[in-house]
């Protein structure tokens, strides 16, 4: 791509739950990959994917509401449950706290069950993903 690609950043003030809620789901389900070969850098992903997912649910907001500029190269179309959701799964995978997998459904079944329609695994959208993963999870 030839053209300029800002960056932004999110915090208490213009949160982005979406965004930080990936970045969690992302991280402690690579803490699972190096968990056997690298326990020290397995842990240090898990630290960081469970404060990003704190700051994700405390701070709840969508990135491209919180800044706009963003919305032009990355508008969040899907909001941010889904992302909270896929982290709750994912923290709960890396870890077996069960608070995380209460949090991922609960907030599933609040938000976003029976939402799933015409449409498929994205960056934005984790719907599916959500409802797979909650499946082999709880069966």
């Amino acid at each position: 791509m030839t053209m300029q690609r800002p960056s932004f950043k999110i915090d208490a003030t213009h949160p982005g739950s979406d965004l930080a809620g990936e970045a969690s789901a992302a991280l402690a389900s690579a803490s699972l990959l190096f968990k056997s070969s690298d326990p020290a850098y397995a842990q240090k992903l898990l630290d960081h994917a469970k404060q990003l997912y704190t700051f994700a649910d405390t701070y709840r907001g969508k990135y491209s509401d919180s800044i706009p500029a963003a919305a032009n190269f990355y508008n969040s179309y899907s909001g941010y449950n889904d992302e909270l959701v896929w982290a709750g799964a994912w923290l709960y995978k890396a870890t077996g706290d069960q608070s995380y997998l209460d949090k991922a459904e609960t907030l599933y079944a609040q938000t976003l069950k029976g939402s799933l329609v015409g449409w498929t695994l994205s960056w934005d959208d984790k719907r599916y993903a959500d409802a797979v993963i909650l499946a082999q999870l709880t069966g």
